[in-house]
């Protein structure tokens, strides 16, 4: 008996030492990409420390904001209903997974299902980045090209 809470209290110290051990992440790592307003009321993308960064594509006509608020919002609709679309096989994969009989066909089908639409988002961000590169002159294009965020779209 004896034996057993000596025991019982080594092990409880030592997973106690172990877990301070390990340093929480911080605030900061946990922050995900913000989007906020800068001076010209145009919405950037403030990457981790909430800094406002300088406009990428500064020296943008007012016609070429024009077009590419444009095709934002264009962009955005057809994502929306994609997003949407994928939500729905998700929520329905969960069902088929959760069954006491579980039909393998119908689990593998959506798979394919999801695919097909997680393809269309690549394809639809795809299109949207070359309708912008096309709005661009040659000096906006190459900073356009070099921006992380709009590469990684």
């Amino acid at each position: 008996m004896m034996k057993t809470i000596c025991i019982s209290i080594a092990l409880f110290f030592a997973i106690a030492i172990t877990t301070n051990a390990q340093e929480p992440l911080s605030k900061q790592e946990y922050r995900r990409p913000v989007l906020s307003d800068d001076v010209n009321g145009e919405r950037i993308l403030n990457i981790r420390q909430n800094i406002k960064q300088p406009d990428r594509l500064a020296g943008l006509s007012d016609e070429q904001r024009e077009q590419i608020k444009k095709l934002q919002t264009e962009m955005q609709k057809s994502l929306n209903q994609l997003n949407n679309q994928l939500h729905e096989k998700q929520a329905r994969l969960q069902t088929l997974e959760t069954q006491d009989v579980v039909d393998m066909k119908a689990i593998n089908q959506n798979i394919d299902e999801q695919a097909k639409l997680l393809t269309e988002q690549m394809k639809l961000k795809a299109e949207y980045k070359q309708k912008i590169r096309a709005v661009l002159n040659d000096e906006q294009r190459v900073r356009f090209d070099a921006w992380k965020e709009y590469t990684d779209l």
